[in-house]
């Protein structure tokens, strides 16, 4: 059966992105493999735990803050160490590991991880999944409807802008297969790995953190930076909603765009985008931009509105990271697993119609409406978004899971 151009077309972004996955797979399994760092606090507790995770975190003596993974890492290996365990950690490419020295597997997923589950029945090690981001069919059905909402504004495809998760369809059976599953984000996160689970009771939920950066609150004029709107993101632009933030932008040239992030990788989005970027005085690019820099503190000062339409988080860093630094109302999606109650606007539906609407429904909110939401936003999450907090959260459910089982 011979393949139509027309269909050749639609099939070459997937290609792409599987070829691109295949070579980072490829060179992450290069660099990290031998990546097995042992008893990273030197301690000679009785009992042992292998963190299939990031042995980089403990390579470091301060940990950068352009990413929360390594902050994670350190830290849940500290509630290990807390609980009389001398902690291993492993890249998650990792194979040929012998799980017979251990009590507890903890880990993301990956080889490493995954390897504990064919481990010969007298070895039975305590596994612990930590999935960072959505469960696998929720995070694919979505991102594939907001393929389909761009097709229809669009005419074409956009599918080498989704976000895949790492392992593919694997993070399924590692969750279903655990022993216990401790997810990043909230409530409704945690429902979807629920919902695809006979055996309930074993999931648990922590919601993220953010970085504190900047101490001194930012002054600004609300009644002139209300129309100021930041996208504060990185790959998978589709998935993350930096579509819908542009299509705003071009269509209502009112408003000013700050874009900070977003992938140069994504060569098809830009290719489509930057045209009409060119075209507008109102978006402005800012490419990566460090959270510690007075940069980031200065394009805070400008803008009134954090705009995250993502379909599927583990819990949004990049939402906490802006909000705890600086007042700013949220327009952000259900999807971003962090609740922020009435301080901000939550979208159900991640579809550009919908996020059109909820910003412009917030022009008849009078200023000093807007500035209060901003400021609880500012306040809800300095308050309950906090590292220790994510410390004390994550110690508790480990303590528990291994005083039930």
């Amino acid at each position: 059966m011979r393949l139509r151009i027309s269909e050749i077309s639609r099939l070459l972004p997937i290609a792409k992105r599987r070829i691109a996955n295949t070579l980072i797979s490829w060179l992450q399994k290069l660099l990290l493999t031998e990546k097995y760092k042992k008893n990273v606090f030197n301690k000679e507790y009785s009992k042992h735990v292998l963190m299939c995770h990031l042995p980089e975190a403990f390579d470091k003596k301060e940990l950068p803050k352009y990413h929360s993974n390594l902050t994670e890492c350190y830290t849940i290996a500290k509630c290990f160490d807390k609980l009389g365990y001398c902690v291993d950690c492993v890249s998650r490419t990792k194979t040929g590991i012998d799980y017979s020295k251990y009590d507890i597997v903890f880990g993301i997923n990956g080889n490493a991880f995954m390897g504990a589950f064919s481990t010969d029945e007298k070895v039975k090690p305590l596994k612990i999944f930590y999935p960072v981001g959505g469960e696998t069919f929720f995070n694919y059905r979505e991102t594939a409807l907001r393929n389909r909402d761009f097709h229809d504004r669009h005419g074409k495809w956009m599918l080498s802008s989704n976000r895949y998760l790492p392992g593919d369809i694997r993070a399924y059976y590692e969750a279903n297969l655990s022993d216990a599953v401790i997810c990043l984000g909230n409530e409704y996160v945690f429902s979807h790995f629920v919902n695809e689970d006979k055996h309930k009771n074993k999931y648990r939920w922590l919601p993220a953190f953010y970085f504190p950066t900047i101490e001194t609150p930012i002054e600004k004029d609300f009644a002139k930076c209300r129309k100021n709107i930041l996208w504060f993101g990185s790959s998978g632009m589709v998935h993350k909603g930096l579509d819908i933030a542009i299509d705003f932008a071009v269509e209502h040239p009112e408003y000013t765009l700050h874009i900070c992030g977003g992938s140069r990788l994504e060569t098809d989005f830009w290719n489509h985008y930057t045209p009409k970027i060119k075209a507008c005085d109102n978006i402005h690019l800012h490419g990566f931009v460090d959270i510690e820099s007075a940069k980031y503190a200065q394009i805070l000062s400008q803008c009134g509105i954090l705009l995250n339409p993502s379909v599927s988080e583990g819990g949004a860093v990049a939402v906490l990271n802006v909000l705890g630094n600086d007042a700013l109302l949220p327009v952000y999606s259900k999807a971003t697993g962090v609740d922020l109650s009435h301080c901000g606007v939550c979208v159900t539906n991640v579809t550009y119609k919908d996020f059109e609407h909820a910003i412009l429904e917030l022009e008849s909110l009078p200023t000093e409406d807007f500035e209060q939401k901003a400021k609880s936003a500012h306040i809800l999450v300095r308050e309950n978004y906090t590292i220790k907090q994510y410390e004390e959260r994550m110690y508790n459910h480990i303590k528990e899971i291994i005083e039930r089982i």
